[in-house]
């Protein structure tokens, strides 16, 4: 994803007043005009213009030594612009993070401040989802981070995003933040964690294996999710399952499934997914690419089937039909690209969560929640247990995986 970043420098205007109408006394009455005033003036005049010859000659002498000085003193002072703007827009609009910048890392914070936060009930009192937009050019999805109100009264928080003053807002309206979870190795999804501890010391932290290391690394002192560790606090209201691969196997790559006993309901982060027949609200302050705005179906249609990385063909509305159909779809990154290089590791992982008896998915992004039983996810894995999927693309769909392929090695297809 590219950065983006902007600068704003206030100019001061100059008032420039008339000029007088007369010509200002010098005395109790107006200069005489004498024959040698003409000569005085062309002395004056002769004067200044060696003055001038000379000022100019030692301001050629002194150049070279007052660039550089001038350069630094232009980059400060564009640099104090640059912090005092970003200064002035923190602390007046709630969409940016209290402690961030206006030179944010997208697509891992808002798009120059304007993706705001979208704060959705997803199970009435117990599940709420927060969304914000990441985006690349024309592609932009929502991201999505999870609250859970425990049976105490706290929450449980999954895959923090840009801390703003709003999210922070929104999120603590429902109650205080007892614990943080990191539950993938993806970037987008742990890289708002460091900042989310800023603003909430005391929470504890639980993080997928691997987080500690790399970019984005979660703090030394979180508890690793599915280790022999100490049991988490939350353990009996949430069940998690850890699916982790690293070399030589594969690149490293981790992400944990939660079961929320109560609400019987599936949380993930990547690995199953829903294409919504309309874009998510929160792509509006995105808009089609960049320009906040309505976003058109004939464009979402295009920006849905290019965040799953599927090759365009020139059919969108029929190749979405046929994506968005599927009861649950396994995000053909990890599909082609990660789960084919460990499927026996891939295909334990997926049996066991489809042990728990839940009956709907809420993922980090699309659609949430959508309705799908263990039975349902299954079929949407069946690649990894030599029977159909609920999608299956067609050869062409797969162009742009086959040479993303090429680059990080892994099984032909």
């Amino acid at each position: 994803m590219a950065a983006f970043a902007t600068a704003v420098t206030a100019v001061t205007p100059v008032t420039l007043h008339p000029p007088s109408t007369s010509w200002p006394r010098l005395g109790p009455t107006p200069r005489r005009w004498t024959p040698w005033t003409p000569m005085a003036l062309g002395s004056a005049a002769a004067h200044v213009r060696a003055a001038h010859v000379r000022v100019r000659r030692r301001a050629a002498e002194t150049d070279a030594e007052e660039l550089p000085r001038r350069a630094a003193v232009g980059a400060a002072a564009t640099l104090g612009a640059v912090l005092a703007t970003d200064a002035t827009l923190r602390a007046q609009d709630e969409r940016y993070a209290a402690l961030g910048t206006i030179l944010a890392p997208a697509p891992y914070k808002e798009i120059l401040g304007f993706a705001g936060t979208v704060r959705t009930e997803l199970v009435p009192g117990r599940i709420w989802g927060f969304e914000q937009c990441i985006a690349l050019a024309s592609v932009s999805t929502n991201i999505r981070m999870t609250a859970v109100k425990l049976k105490d009264g706290t929450l449980w928080v999954s895959a923090p995003i840009s801390p703003t003053r709003q999210c922070l807002r929104l999120l603590e309206e429902l109650g205080p933040v007892a614990h943080l979870v990191v539950p993938s190795s993806a970037l987008e999804h742990k890289a708002s964690l460091s900042e989310f501890t800023k603003f909430y010391p005391k929470a504890s932290i639980w993080a997928v294996p691997g987080s500690t290391k790399g970019l984005f690394a979660v703090p030394s002192s979180a508890q690793v999710l599915g280790s022999t560790g100490p049991t988490p606090p939350w353990a009996d209201e949430l069940e998690c399952k850890v699916f982790f691969v690293e070399p030589p196997v594969t690149d490293l790559f981790a992400e944990a499934a939660f079961f929320h006993k109560e609400t019987r309901t599936l949380l993930v982060t990547d690995c199953a997914l829903k294409l919504p027949q309309s874009p998510p609200k929160v792509l509006e302050s995105y808009g089609y690419d960049g320009t906040p705005g309505p976003i058109s179906l004939e464009q979402w249609r295009y920006k849905a089937i290019a965040f799953d990385f599927v090759t365009g063909r020139n059919q969108d509305e029929k190749d979405f039909a046929v994506l968005s159909k599927a009861p649950a779809l396994v995000n053909p990154l990890l599909r082609f690209i990660v789960y084919r290089r460990c499927p026996q590791q891939a295909a334990a992982w997926v049996k066991s969560v489809a042990a728990w008896p839940f009956q709907r998915i809420v993922p980090a992004h699309l659609q949430a929640p959508f309705d799908c039983n263990p039975k349902q996810f299954l079929e949407a894995f069946g690649f990894l247990f030599d029977r159909k999927s609920s999608w299956e693309p067609e050869d062409e769909q797969l162009s742009f995986l086959r040479s993303l392929r090429e680059i990080v090695g892994g099984p032909t297809f």
